[in-house]
């Protein structure tokens, strides 16, 4: 009797295993790799979309766009009062930001950034009610003890509510599964980042493509359908996706259109590439070169470039940069991708 319960057990516990290890091993959508995200395979598009903000968190024109722009290109001196006197009128997505700056710039401003959190949550943003709840280690690190699980359940009603009006951002963050790569969750993370990308919202897909990447297995072939889907999202003026597109090419092809829709990291590389030649370069690309450092210095307060390249002893030569760097800015088309989810562009 004794016997038959232990192998009534035994197989009762194998039994157990085998769906374990079904529901945690990889799943076949998982090993097609990037083919997995069908709806980047069905449609093509040659060209980049004529409309800059396809893919923008915001447009200009709306009220955070400015003030948002200014702080994903590090621009904090115009950024910060513009998201504080928001903040003061009430803007509940301004008081996001505001506050995140606020926790951390300064161990002294840490608090204020509390209040602003929990004054914006209170106010209907559920990224703000995020940040207050314990089970974010951001929220540890930073408040500590402040931090209560409530928090958790006043974010995901907000989301929902956020998601019922047709917030795409927030049903997929409400949604996304908390263990993506489990094989039973898999299906629904790929199903709610094309649901997303149909709406032009890509940070998903890169949330997904930088697990793809640091993965050593992929085949040639699943690399070339990464550089696909990467080259959708380019199309569809998505600068994150240029910008890997440029890492793809070894940092040796720069995207002029990338550059106008506010690629630092590209026009950076062409600066310091022209800085190192710049002492040896006619007149007229000298200008080039050097109103490529003073963009970077006015756009992204990043005035490192310029140290690189041979400034001449011609006032004439500086004046000609500096007004062509002016009309360059002019031009510009620069799109947000940065959002409350991947507030430095990272995925």
């Amino acid at each position: 009797m004794r016997k038959n319960i232990l192998i009534s057990f035994i197989f009762l516990v194998g039994l157990i295993g085998v769906a374990l290890f079904s529901a945690n091993s990889p799943s076949k959508e998982q090993d097609r790799g990037p083919k997995a995200l069908t709806h980047f395979f069905a449609e093509s598009l040659k060209e980049p979309l004529s409309d800059p903000y396809t893919s923008s968190l915001y447009r200009p024109g709306e009220i955070l766009f400015e003030p948002l722009l200014d702080y994903q290109n590090g621009r904090l001196d115009r950024a910060i009062p513009k998201l504080k006197s928001l903040s003061d009128k009430g803007n509940a997505d301004a008081m996001y930001w505001y506050a995140n700056h606020l926790m951390r710039v300064s161990v002294k401003s840490r608090l204020d950034g509390y209040k602003w959190f929990e004054k914006s949550a209170k106010q209907g943003n559920p990224y703000s009610a995020m940040m207050l709840d314990s089970a974010n280690e951001t929220c540890r690190t930073y408040f500590g003890s402040l931090c209560e699980a409530s928090w958790g359940e006043v974010s995901k009603q907000l989301l929902r509510e956020r998601a019922e009006q047709g917030d795409i951002r927030a049903k997929y963050y409400l949604e996304k599964p908390k263990d993506p790569f489990i094989s039973k969750n898999f299906s629904k993370w790929i199903s709610l980042i094309e649901e997303a990308a149909k709406e032009n919202f890509f940070a998903p897909v890169m949330e997904l493509i930088f697990v793809y990447e640091n993965q050593s297995k992929l085949n040639k072939e699943q690399r070339n359908d990464l550089r696909h889907v990467l080259t959708f999202m380019a199309n569809r003026n998505f600068v994150p996706a240029y910008d890997r597109l440029y890492v793809y090419s070894d940092s040796q092809t720069t995207y002029d259109e990338a550059i106008k829709l506010g690629s630092k990291a590209q026009l950076t590389d062409r600066a310091l590439e022209c800085g190192e030649i710049s002492d040896t370069i006619s007149d007229s690309d000298l200008i080039d070169c050097l109103s490529e450092g003073y963009t970077l210095e006015e756009v992204y307060n990043d005035s490192l470039p310029l140290r690189f390249i041979h400034t001449p002893n011609k006032p004439e030569i500086i004046e000609k940069a500096k007004l062509k760097s002016t009309e360059f800015i002019k031009s510009m088309t620069p799109m947000i991708y940065i959002d409350e989810m991947h507030e430095n562009g990272f995925y």
